[in-house]
């Protein structure tokens, strides 16, 4: 029995160009174990690229992960001598981009080339959902949506929720999204009731003032409105974890507190990480990432994650952030004086 991250052993994430990685695909370096539309799914999840994958892992080897924002000693889990694992537990559809809204970091503006690509790719996933998805989502027991957009703005990520369903009445959903659409009535509209797992809702501020400056189209009051809903889910015992996503920014940095505090009112945990360049402006990725040790606000934010609720229970502090140190201000000065050079 080792203790080692169990995505390699346990899960799959399915891109729309058929994809196939264990995990985030940017935190794995886009290691795919291969391509779900040009194998069967028995040569991919037990093939020579998964088993090398899994070899790294239990070697201590984690050159393809991220491991400043992920701990790869979570779990402790079985290992066979061949590298061999069973089907996965959870899938991980993780490929609609479409959102109703767009926050400062992720994307700026809307890309309707991005939008006639998606489209066709998600032809081919309807088109071979039956043959390739169905006998895979048979043995799961967990489907993960969705990661890169908003499920409930997308038709066709609703529409895969159904028949998911459809395929197996016993699954249960993690779900990832902006809550803004997130309602009571759209849960039972789905009838994901009895179905939720894990949610996680990106809110990133503890006010609708700093929300406004760091989302757009968003409405804090009604993404406050439907989590307090999923916090009475979990106190009945329809969901078993309650996650909120906090990036830390030089916008929003100065209410980590009371994010947290706002989470364990929710029974929620809180989690922190440090803001990942996904635009193309340095200027703003520079303004942007206060845990930059050349940002002027740099030893503000160390000196605030010293605060001790950030070791409470209801809080996640992910290994970047927490292992940020104090810098003199005399070495910011020679790094941003190497920087020009």
């Amino acid at each position: 029995m080792s203790k080692i991250c169990n995505h390699p052993f346990h899960t799959i994430q399915i891109q729309n160009t058929g994809e196939v990685y264990c995990c985030c695909c940017y935190w794995t370096d886009f290691y795919s174990f291969g391509n779900i539309f040009e194998q069967s799914f028995d040569e991919i999840w037990n093939g020579e690229k998964a088993k090398a994958f899994r070899k790294q892992f239990i070697e201590n080897n984690f050159k393809y992960c991220k491991l400043d924002v992920c701990d790869p000693f979570q779990k402790e889990i079985n290992i066979n001598e061949d590298l061999t694992a069973e089907y996965p537990k959870q899938i991980e559809f993780s490929y609609d981009r479409r959102c109703n809204v767009r926050c400062i970091f992720c994307r700026t503006k809307p890309n309707k080339e991005e939008e006639e690509y998606n489209r066709a790719k998600e032809k081919r996933i309807e088109e071979n959902f039956d043959r390739i998805f169905t006998p895979i989502l048979e043995k799961a027991e967990i489907v993960e949506m969705n990661s890169a957009g908003e499920l409930f703005a997308s038709k066709h990520s609703i529409d895969v929720v159904r028949k998911i369903i459809k395929i197996n009445p016993k699954i249960k959903f993690n779900i990832i999204s902006n809550g803004t659409l997130f309602t009571k009535e759209r849960i039972e509209e789905l009838d994901l009731k009895s179905r939720l797992s894990t949610v996680i809702i990106s809110i990133h501020s503890a006010t609708e003032k700093t929300y406004n400056k760091l989302v757009e189209h968003g409405n804090f009051k009604e993404l406050i409105k439907n989590v307090e809903y999923l916090s009475e889910l979990k106190k009945q015992g329809l969901l078993n974890g309650l996650q909120l996503n906090f990036v830390v920014t030089s916008i929003n940095y100065k209410e980590m507190k009371k994010f947290a505090q706002l989470a364990k009112k929710l029974d929620a945990k809180a989690f922190f990480i440090n803001y990942h360049r996904q635009i193309d402006s340095d200027s703003l990725m520079n303004e942007l990432d206060v845990s930059l040790p050349t940002h002027p606000k740099y030893n503000d934010i160390v000196k605030l994650l010293s605060d001790p609720i950030f070791k409470d229970d209801c809080c996640v502090v992910n290994d970047y952030l927490k292992n940020l140190k104090p810098i003199k201000k005399s070495f910011i000065e020679k790094i941003k004086d190497l920087l020009k050079k």
